[in-house]
């Protein structure tokens, strides 16, 4: 970005045709000098606290631009997740506001959603029926983008849990069918448009979403928290004495006004779908079948039939002794969920992540179920209301909520358990911040888009 200088110097004249003049302005010289070094450190401090003052003052410069007729660049990007249980498009409009002080950045002026179910992984036997999911997705999504601008604009497309879960060769198929149709469409499409995403990613990107749409890049950092149908997971800011307690592979350096050092780990099968089907498989003896039956479904469910990772299951409750009481119904469906997340942790956290906690995905939505939070806004929970939303959810004959008691117990397991997050420890479920949705896919789009203005070579 340009920059300027505002210099200030002063001109003294001689008049050399008066001698008298001459002699006597020579005699005054060093006073005069003492006050205009005096003057020029005063304006000197004045200047420095002016650039201090309006210094990453973006928002500020930027009005007084606007004003002034001046027209921001704007960027595109388009992202498709495509999850376990379903695949979204998030296409994105940036603008570059004008500053003169400060680095480049960018504020986000425009997005479009939208979802189709299943997800890419249930095509793993017609891959071509499945890349013309996302093929529709995009060009539902064509709108927000100019046609002279889409030349320019990213297409991403990012699997996830579920295509990790899948047999290498079969997800390669996918990916390979997806790759070829998008890149007829028009778009910016490279040979790493359309992979399986890391785990690690995964958890940068909401990270990067959650503190960008609440302003605290550069700042006292929220961890994040996601939530799946495959897997899940926890991504906050470290200290540097806190590096010491964490994996070296687990840590990544990534900017954020300065570098700063971020955990990150991703829990594959602790998904909340992989969760539930792992936790029925255990009680079945780990065996081959599909039919279980669960203590953590109510008796008066009976056969019903639920799909996970295109193929179906037939599920019923587990007889409870007479009169059995509240706490003995949830204990009894704690133990089953506990000992299935212990078998499947491959690293537990040292301790709970320091200062506020956001959580996203299955989180908000088993939440918002229960209860909770309004399914609109969202709201704060905390592990305590969780596990008594599961105390009642397990002690009551909900044949429209079936899987209520096993996901409320769930949650409480994952967030106490593996993540150490303290009973009442406030937890801020996002699904929006003012009117954006909130995925790791803006992440993506943003440092995507930074990286390409940064890296742009000079006009």
């Amino acid at each position: 970005m340009g920059k300027f200088s505002t210099y200030r110097y002063l001109e003294l004249k001689d008049d050399t045709s008066n001698s008298h003049i001459n002699v006597r302005r020579s005699l005054k010289q060093p006073r005069r000098f003492k006050k205009v070094f005096i003057f020029l450190i005063a304006l000197g401090l004045c200047g420095t606290y002016l650039l201090g003052l309006f210094a990453g003052q973006t928002q500020w410069f930027d009005g007084i631009a606007k004003s002034l007729g001046y027209e921001s660049v704007t960027h595109h990007a388009v992202i498709i997740d495509a999850g376990s249980s379903g695949s979204r498009v998030l296409a994105y409009k940036f603008r570059v506001p004008f500053t003169v002080f400060g680095q480049t950045s960018l504020d986000l002026v425009d997005e479009y959603f939208e979802e189709s179910k299943p997800g890419l992984s249930s095509y793993v036997d017609d891959p071509k029926k499945g890349a013309n999911t996302i093929v529709q997705l995009i060009k539902k999504a064509e709108f927000l983008t100019p046609v002279d601008k889409r030349r320019s604009t990213p297409v991403i497309v990012r699997a996830t849990a579920g295509l990790r879960l899948l047999p290498a060769d079969k997800a390669k198929q996918l990916v390979q069918e997806v790759a070829d149709a998008i890149a007829k469409l028009g778009y910016d499409v490279g040979p790493n448009s359309v992979e399986i995403m890391d785990g690690s990613d995964e958890g940068i990107f909401i990270w990067y979403t959650v503190n960008l749409l609440h302003n605290l890049i550069g700042g006292e950092t929220m961890a994040a928290l996601d939530l799946g149908g495959g897997s899940t997971q926890i991504t906050f800011q470290l200290s540097d004495e806190d590096t010491k307690l964490y994996p070296a592979a687990d840590q990544f350096v990534v900017p954020a006004g300065d570098n700063i050092t971020l955990y990150t780990h991703s829990y594959l099968n602790l998904g909340l779908l992989a969760a539930r089907h792992g936790v029925f498989k255990q009680e079945a003896g780990d065996n081959d079948t599909n039919e279980f039956v669960s203590v953590c479904v109510d008796p008066i469910v009976q056969k019903e039939k639920w799909t996970y990772a295109n193929k179906q299951y037939i599920i019923s409750g587990a007889p409870r002794p007479e009169g059995m009481k509240r706490e003995a119904v949830y204990k009894r469906c704690h133990a089953a969920v506990t000992r299935y997340v212990e078998r499947t942790l491959d690293w537990v956290p040292r301790r709970a992540p320091s200062g506020s906690v956001a959580a996203m995905s299955y989180f908000y939505d088993v939440a918002a179920d229960a209860g909770l939070i309004d399914v609109m806004t969202g709201g704060q929970v905390s592990v305590s209301a969780y596990r008594s939303a599961a105390r009642r959810a397990c002690s009551a004959s909900n044949v429209e909520q079936p899987w209520a008691c096993i996901d409320l117990v769930y949650m409480v397991a994952l967030l106490h358990d593996a993540y150490k997050i303290r009973d009442e420890e406030p937890i801020s479920l996002f699904k929006k911040v003012n009117g954006h949705e909130v995925s790791w896919a803006l992440g993506l789009a943003y440092t995507t888009v930074m990286n390409k203005i940064t890296t742009a070579p000079a006009a």
